[in-house]
């Protein structure tokens, strides 16, 4: 039972996360960048929504699920398991999501955080400040997607490597 809920968590988590992810760097962020001031309702109602709590939960969840079901398969992280093709696969593709995560926590997220903050206060700059300010965010965007390109290049991976590391 427990491989059930575990793999089951791991899966939709998975699918939640990583389509999440791809889909808001292809798509939604720059329709959000294009919208200029515009976007900020949109943002401010994603926030409202919670969704830059759920997201980065639901990877964490994500992610233990998967150790605990590695843990299990390999027998407790045996290095005979990942002297194996299929066991060295997993270890490369959860590597990967974890790798992915943490960019995106440590790069992304604090670029996109400063970004809204700065629109925020944009309109009551004096011109010097603003061209200043713009600037800055010039520097946080291209560090903002940046990091969520390298971060849904390594989730991408993850995803592929989970999904034919069991035929290997």
């Amino acid at each position: 039972m427990e491989l059930l809920v575990l793999r089951a968590l791991h899966v939709m988590g998975g699918v939640f996360w990583a389509g999440g992810g791809i889909y808001a760097t292809l798509f939604i962020t720059p329709a959000l960048m294009a919208a200029g001031p515009a976007a900020g309702p949109i943002v401010a109602e994603m926030q409202r929504r919670k969704l830059f709590t759920v997201l980065p939960i639901v990877a964490i969840l994500t992610m233990l699920s998967g150790l605990r079901l590695l843990w299990i398969v390999s027998g407790g992280f045996s290095a005979a398991y990942f002297g194996t093709t299929q066991g060295l696969t997993y270890a490369v593709a959860g590597g990967a999501s974890i790798l992915g995560f943490f960019l995106a926590l440590l790069v992304s997220r604090p670029a996109g955080v400063r970004l809204a903050q700065i629109a925020a206060t944009l309109d009551s700059l004096d011109p010097a400040a603003r061209a200043a300010a713009l600037e800055t965010t010039a520097r946080l965007k291209r560090q903002a997607a940046l990091g969520s390109a390298a971060a849904i290049w390594l989730l991408t991976i993850a995803v592929g490597g989970m999904a034919v590391a069991r035929y290997l």
